[in-house]
C-alpha cells in the first residue's frame, strides 16, 4: 500500500492483477462497452473495499472540468440567500459536484473580486444574484461563452439566461387577496433601488389596485437599505398621517416585512383588528405571531432545481440553449396562535 495511507490507482491495480490505466478508465466510466463486466465489476469492489477517493484536482485535468460550481449571494445573513444556497447545494452535490459560495453584500467592488477568485479556480459554471450596476460583468460572462445562470434578479433588456420568481404576478395576487378579505385602503413599502425584480412588484401593485378601483395616492414608500429600521418607522408613521383608514401594508421583502412587524408590535398597530399586514419570503418567526400571518411564499425549490439543471447542461453542451424563466410561488396564511 502507498504510504500515508492513501490509496492510489497502483493499489488497486496490483490487487486486481491489471494496469493503472485499466484502472482509469473503470473508475472514470471511460470506454465501458470496451472493458470486462467483470474485470470492472472487480475493480470497483477493491475500489469501494479499499476506500477509494479520487483526486479532484488530478480528474479535472484529465476532464478539462474541475466539478464545482460558484454561487453568488447578495447577503448571506439574508434568510433568503440561506434557504436558496442550501437548496443549490443539495442539488449540486447530488450530482456529483462541489459548490463554493461567496457573498457580495450588495458591493460592486466585492462582486467583481469574487467573480475573479472563482474565474481563477476555473469553476465550471456560475450561479449569480447581480448586484446594481453589475450588468457589464455578467456582458463580459456571457460574451466569454462561460456556463452562468443568474436566480432572484435580472436584466430585461439583455439576452442573459435567467430563472426567477414572477415578481409582477407576486404582488398583484397579494393585492388580490387584500381586496377579497374586504381591504379598500392598501399601502406598499418597498425598497429605493432600480432592481427589476423590485420595479416589477411595484408595477403588480400598481396594476392589481388599478384593476379593482383602489387610490394609491401616497400609499407608497420606499426606504432606503442604509437606514432601513428608521426609515420603515418614519414610512409608516407618513402612511398613518396621510391615510386615516388604511387597512392593509404589503411589504416588498422578508426584511421590510420584519420591520415592519417590530413597528405593528410596538405601536400595538393590529390591536383593533383593522389593519392587517402581509409578508414577502417565508420567515419562521410568521408561526409564533398570536394574529397569524399571510405572505406570499416565492418557489425557492423550483427557482433551485431549474437553474441547476440549465447549468449542468449549459456546462455538457455549451451554449446549445438559453433559459429565462419566471416561476409562480403563492399565497399562505399561518393560523393564529391559540391562547391558554
Amino acid at each position: 500500500m502507498s504510504k500515508r495511507g492513501k490509496i492510489k490507482l497502483s493499489d488497486i491495480a496490483k490487487e486486481a492483477g491489471v494496469s493503472v490505466s485499466l484502472v482509469s478508465y473503470v473508475l472514470n466510466d471511460r470506454h465501458p462497452n470496451r472493458i470486462n463486466k467483470e474485470t470492472a465489476k472487480r475493480i470497483k469492489d477493491i475500489a469501494q473495499r479499499l476506500n477509494y477517493r479520487a483526486n479532484p484536482l488530478a480528474k479535472g485535468l484529465r476532464t478539462k472540468k474541475s466539478h464545482t460550481i460558484a454561487l453568488v449571494l447578495a447577503d448571506l445573513a439574508n434568510p433568503f440567500s440561506a434557504q436558496i444556497a442550501r437548496i443549490i447545494e443539495n442539488i449540486v452535490i447530488a450530482k456529483g459536484y462541489v459548490l463554493l459560495i461567496g457573498s457580495m453584500d450588495e458591493n460592486i467592488e466585492k462582486f467583481k473580486k469574487l467573480l475573479d477568485t472563482f474565474m481563477n479556480h476555473e469553476v465550471d459554471g456560475l450561479i449569480i444574484v447581480p448586484p446594481e450596476e453589475s450588468e457589464r460583468e455578467i456582458q463580459a460572462i456571457h460574451s466569454q461563452d462561460i456556463p452562468y445562470v443568474l436566480i432572484d434578479r435580472y436584466f430585461p433588456k439583455s439576452p442573459f439566461n435567467f430563472v426567477v420568481n414572477d415578481n409582477h404576478f407576486s404582488t398583484y395576487e397579494c393585492v388580490k387577496r387584500l381586496v377579497d378579505l374586504g381591504k379598500k385602503e392598501i399601502a406598499f413599502v418597498t425598497q429605493n433601488n432600480t432592481y427589476a425584480h423590485f420595479l416589477e412588484r411595484k408595477r403588480g401593485f400598481l396594476e392589481a389596485c388599478n384593476d379593482f378601483g383602489l387610490q394609491t395616492d401616497a400609499k407608497i414608500i420606499a426606504v432606503d437599505l442604509a437606514n432601513l429600521s428608521e426609515d420603515v418607522n418614519k414610512g409608516i408613521d407618513t402612511l398613518l398621517i396621510d391615510n386615516p383608514e388604511l387597512d392593509a401594508i404589503l411589504f416588498a421583502t422578508n426584511i421590510l416585512t420584519l420591520h415592519g412587524l417590530k413597528y405593528a408590535v410596538k405601536n400595538k398597530l393590529r390591536s383593533l383588528g383593522k389593519m392587517e399586514l402581509m409578508g414577502f419570503d417565508e420567515a419562521e418567526f410568521y408561526d409564533i405571531l398570536p394574529d397569524g400571518m399571510m405572505y406570499y411564499r416565492q418557489p425557492l425549490e423550483e427557482i433551485g432545481k431549474r437553474s441547476v439543471e440549465f447549468l449542468m447542461s449549459d456546462i455538457l453542451n455549451p451554449r446549445q440553449q438559453s433559459i429565462g424563466e419566471k416561476i409562480r410561488g403563492g399565497l399562505v396564511e399561518t393560523t393564529p396562535r391559540k391562547t391558554e
